[in-house]
């Protein structure tokens, strides 16, 4: 972590200093939302069992950025919903098998600089963002085959992330975007509810979080103020396992997701 912001206040100095020159006036709000679809993985494993889950997340993504000069502000949010296709431990020779529901909710608020380049064709945003995230997978409600009982499980983190976003004007309607993001959670829980009798409730301490996010997409600008935005978007979110709670405790786990996220931008 503490090599993670040490890399982004030195990137923060450089590029305010080197790119001061290039810069434009410019004051303004935009707002960026947009509509997703895409898949969704998620895997865990431990002594003598493995879970898996997969399906098709279907997201809504809301942006406001303010822009003064250098400086940047940034708050996202996004919502997710999963109706996913869950394979678990084997009973009697045959993997466990159901449908489960996912939410996934993530919040941030950052702070960064935005500079201009190449007569302000080239936009350049480089922030720290403060955030949570919320994965819900909830199935105790839901039936599975060989009498399997289900429950539900959170995984809430907070985390810090460093963010690069180029935007490229090939001419005045159509701009290419590009996006990386590294993520690194410092506070995480995983919480258990509605386990079968006689489990109660279990919260436990995560041992460390991580992951990325890449993505490539463009603008078709409609007039001043609006344009269409649509990316393609990869991302990958590392849980570490939990500490022993009683006799229980979480294991590592994997989500990937990849798809297609269409929208509009507009500047005020």
């Amino acid at each position: 972590m503490k090599k993670i912001l040490s890399l982004a206040f030195a990137l923060v100095l450089s590029l305010t200093f080197a790119a001061s020159s290039y810069a434009h006036g410019y004051t303004y709000w935009t707002s960026s939302t947009k509509v997703g679809i895409g898949h969704f993985a998620y895997s865990e494993a431990g002594p003598g069992f493995s879970d898996s889950d997969s399906g098709t997340n279907y997201s809504l993504a809301q942006r406001f950025n303010y822009h003064n000069n250098l400086f940047l502000l940034s708050l996202r949010g996004s919502l997710g919903y999963v109706p996913a296709k869950y394979t678990g431990e084997t009973q009697g020779g045959t993997p466990t098998t159901g449908t489960v529901h996912y939410s996934l909710n993530d919040f941030s608020v950052g702070a960064g600089i935005d500079p201009r380049l190449m007569n302000g064709l080239m936009q350049n945003e480089l922030y720290l963002s403060l955030g949570d995230m919320t994965h819900s997978w909830m199935a105790a409600n839901s039936s599975f085959s060989n009498g399997a009982t289900g429950y539900d499980e959170t995984y809430q983190v907070k985390y810090l992330s460093l963010t690069y976003k180029n935007i490229y004007a090939f001419n005045p309607k159509v701009s290419n975007a590009f996006k990386v993001e590294y993520l690194s959670g410092f506070s995480g829980t995983a919480t258990t509810k509605h386990l079968f009798y006689p489990y109660p409730n279990f919260e436990f301490n995560l041992g460390g979080e991580n992951g990325y996010t890449v993505a490539e997409g463009a603008r078709y600008r409609l007039n001043n103020s609006l344009s269409l935005v649509g990316d393609v978007y990869y991302s990958a979110l590392f849980f570490k396992h939990s500490n022993m709670n009683l006799y229980l405790y979480e294991p590592s786990s994997m989500t990937h997701q990849y798809g297609l996220q269409l929208g509009v931008h507009y500047a005020f």
